[in-house]
């Protein structure tokens, strides 16, 4: 028995295509081969069943399926009066590209300004997420100002709720700076890029 998935490694949601070969002589090997799935981190016997195919005269076979999570697939053919069974296993890591977060910050406060930043990439992501007390006339607000002019900002007037800052202006070194109305606590984070992490 042959036994292949692939690709290695693999995006989530994209195909995972098992191929291969149960066979015994060159014609007359039509049988059943069933497919099975170990994800990373999970108990070893934890082996949860995906599908079946069959197989052709010359015993290949092959059956997609859509990758989720990083794991190993297990093909079994179980065997026949004439034809003792088969398993074989191969290894898939799967990959999901996602933005990049390069820096954070959280406070309680009106007015704040961050540490001198480098953006890695031409663009970014800010996305500031605030709750405020109440009372009064509530407000947040996300400036980026960069070293040698450029500027870029979003205004938000709600108690509670989250702004998102795209796009790049002046150099990409700068600061983020952060106003609000009084009794507001807030969060920043700063993405720019993409990151392939093992999901």
């Amino acid at each position: 028995m042959t036994f292949d998935a692939a690709p290695e490694p693999a995006a989530k949601g994209a195909a995972v295509m098992l191929t291969g070969r149960v066979w015994q002589t060159a014609r007359g090997n039509q049988a059943r081969v069933d497919f099975y799935f170990h994800a990373t981190g999970t108990p070893a016997n934890a082996y949860t069943h995906q599908g079946f195919a069959t197989t052709t005269d010359a015993g290949n076979f092959s059956r997609s399926f859509t990758a989720q999570t990083t794991g190993t697939w297990k093909a079994v053919y179980a065997g026949s009066p004439n034809h003792r069974n088969a398993a074989r296993l191969d290894a898939v890591q799967v990959f999901q590209r996602r933005s990049r977060e390069v820096a954070g910050w959280s406070d309680r406060t009106s007015s704040w300004q961050s540490p001198t930043i480098r953006i890695p990439t031409q663009d970014y992501k800010a996305i500031m997420s605030w709750n405020c007390a109440g009372g009064g006339s509530p407000f947040a607000h996300l400036t980026w100002i960069g070293q040698g002019g450029g500027s870029e900002y979003v205004r938000g007037e709600k108690t509670t709720g989250s702004l998102t800052l795209n796009g790049h202006a002046g150099a990409r070194r700068g600061v983020f700076k952060v106003s609000t109305s009084t009794n507001c606590t807030w969060r920043v984070r700063v993405f720019s890029g993409i990151a392939a992490f093992q999901v």
